[in-house]
């Protein structure tokens, strides 16, 4: 805290110093889309990073996951290369404590949180990715428990074509292509991707096909937004799930999502009511040389409607809406379950002293079909020093709905558990923004208290795995990112990311001598991403250490060389150059070091 302190202190010297700037002259001033009612990135009093296409472009990333990598806070256990089976978590929570939205509209898959990085397109179609962090249950209900984040796509507005190829090490082979077709108020693109290796161990191959429509429509007060998106994916999941001698694990997954999202302004209110359809289709075989030893069959259909209305007025905004979910899944091994989820939120947000102050309390009251109602109320506090510095704090209750595996599930080596309630926590969090034209920095503090938190246990190793209630846990973080731009000519410049994080997860005393999830966070956690930019070069360096309480810690660096002219870039990512060994999860090792070579052109 006394560091804290100190850096309060000395930011706020520097803020006095820039009155005279207006803050979308400091930073990409941003509308966080992801928040139900509309504030800017400058003006938002909670912990939030967004990734803008520019620096997805840097990276030369293959998938979501990936670029989240780069984020302060967020921990993304793969299981394998380019973020084929993946899961986050945020502030160290587990892979089902984190909502995923898609153009502010969430994902909720009922089986498992091992689909919800189950995204329908290809990283290309993304125009940037917001990561919410802390309590969002009083915006979006139950299981926004750590966080949300939000991947947001965009069709382009001019005519035109994109072609990419990508090959590299373990038989890679990636190829996208994409066609914006605009018709007077029409913006349209339609994408196609494939993405195949053939693994860098036994049964870690896989093949993954995308396909996406998206189009935006455009009048004097409104517009609409279609989107239709599929991805089919099949991988070996060698050691994926149960135990790491499981060698020959399968799995297909096919998912499906569509949405049809109106906007209208009439006078000082915005009117937004959506539609969206999430159909996930998961075949898991334990032999894949012989699918009729042991597999698994579920199908999940959500369908969900919605109406936010905000009401600009003389002090603030008043945001209110309701959503309604219609959730079903039909499982060989599951069974068949229907649930309906009925949420209705009330916020506003009023601005005091020239506009310096603002708070924002609110509440979310959710009914779910098999839990009953709960209540998720909250407040967001800032203050603007001036238009550079601003000082937060947040508070807010939340809770996790358990999954269908989370109850019913049964193998060989595992057992739901149906008696199971919902997860229950409370987070506060204290932090800063400072903002000038060349650099940015944000601290905060956060606490969160969780009861009846969900995790796998197991008295002895011969014992199934059997998820359970436990009854505290107390998470204590903190959180640094800066961001520096250096350089004053145009072929010569770049910039420098620093990012660290902290937290003491402590859990109340039980009798279980193994868990699987809730016990693997991060503790400590650096990122540092230096990018040099000479005339058509572009170096992009990311290194980051982790050190996670249950297993080894690492360091990974990767180094990535763009060429650009004209519109097109041929560009070289080298991956763990350093060839450490290392897990994200208990169970599968990354690969050593490996390279990718491609070329990518806007026509």
């Amino acid at each position: 805290m006394r560091l804290l302190s100190l850096l309060f202190a000395f930011f706020a010297s520097l803020a006095c110093q820039a009155q005279n700037d207006t803050i979308a002259s400091l930073v990409d001033d941003i509308v966080i889309a992801a928040n139900r009612i509309e504030v800017r990135f400058s003006e938002n009093s909670r912990s939030i990073q967004f990734i803008k296409k520019e620096q997805i472009e840097e990276l030369n990333a293959t998938s979501i996951a990936e670029v989240l990598q780069t984020v302060i806070g967020v921990d993304v256990r793969q299981r394998g290369i380019n973020g084929v089976q993946s899961d986050l978590s945020i502030r160290g929570g587990t892979f089902e404590q984190v909502l995923i939205l898609v153009n502010g509209i969430k994902i909720i898959d009922p089986q498992t949180g091992h689909h919800l990085m189950n995204i329908p397109f290809s990283l290309d179609d993304v125009e940037r990715i917001e990561v919410l962090k802390g309590p969002s249950a009083r915006i979006y209900g139950a299981n926004a428990f750590t966080g949300a984040v939000n991947i947001i796509t965009k069709p382009k507005e001019e005519i035109g074509a994109t072609v990419k190829l990508e090959t590299g090490s373990f038989g890679l082979l990636n190829t996208y292509g994409s066609v914006s077709l605009p018709i007077s108020k029409l913006s349209q693109q339609i994408s196609f991707s494939r993405e195949s290796s053939d693994g860098y161990r036994e049964n870690s191959d896989y093949k993954i096909y995308n396909a996406l429509y998206n189009a935006n429509y455009k009048n004097q007060n409104g517009s609409l937004n279609v989107l239709a998106g599929y991805t089919d994916r099949d991988f070996g999941a060698n050691g994926f799930y149960g135990r790491e001698s499981f060698t020959e694990q399968f799995e297909t997954v096919q998912t499906l999502f569509t949405s049809l999202a109106y906007e209208q302004r009439v006078n000082n209110i915005k009117l937004s009511p959506k539609l969206s359809y999430r159909k996930n289709k998961d075949n898991w075989q334990f032999r894949r040389s012989d699918p009729s030893f042991f597999q698994n069959f579920h199908t999940t259909n959500v369908l969900t409607a919605e109406l936010h209305a905000h009401v600009t007025h003389g002090i603030g905004i008043l945001g209110v809406g309701f959503e309604y979910n219609d959730i079903e899944i039909e499982s060989s091994n599951l069974s068949n379950h229907h649930r309906d989820q009925l949420s209705f939120y009330l916020e506003n947000r009023l601005l005091f002293f020239d506009e310096k102050l603002d708070l924002t309390p609110g509440i979310l009251v959710l009914n779910i079909s098999d839990f009953g109602t709960k209540a998720f109320p909250g407040i967001d506090i800032g203050y603007a020093l001036n238009r550079n510095f601003k000082l937060y704090a947040n508070a807010g209750s939340t809770a996790r709905v358990p999954t269908y595996t989370d109850l019913y599930y049964e193998d060989s080596g595992n057992v739901g558990n149906p008696n199971l309630k919902e997860e229950v926590a409370f987070t506060t969090e204290l932090g800063f923004k400072y903002l000038n034209p060349r650099m940015t920095l944000s601290a905060s503090v956060f606490n969160r208290r969780a009861t009846d938190q969900i995790d796998w246990f197991r008295v002895n190793e011969e014992d199934k795995w059997m998820p359970e209630n436990f009854n505290k846990a107390n998470y204590l973080g903190f959180e640094l990112t800066t961001h520096f731009k250096w350089g004053s000519s145009t072929n010569i410049n770049g910039s420098f990311d620093l990012s660290y994080s902290y937290l003491n997860a402590t859990f109340e005393e039980n009798d279980f001598a193994f868990s699987r999830n809730a016990l693997e966070n991060l503790k400590h956690q650096v990122i540092v991403s230096p990018v040099f930019n000479f005339r058509q070069f572009e170096l992009t360096i990311n290194a980051r250490y982790n050190d996670r309480v249950s297993l080894d810690d690492y360091f990974v660096l990767d180094v990535n060389i763009n060429y650009s002219f004209k519109k097109h870039k041929i560009f070289l990512k080298a991956y763990n150059i350093s060839d450490a060994r290392y897990r994200e999860t208990n169970l599968v090792e990354m690969p050593g070091r490996w390279m990718k070579l491609g070329f990518k052109a806007n026509l």
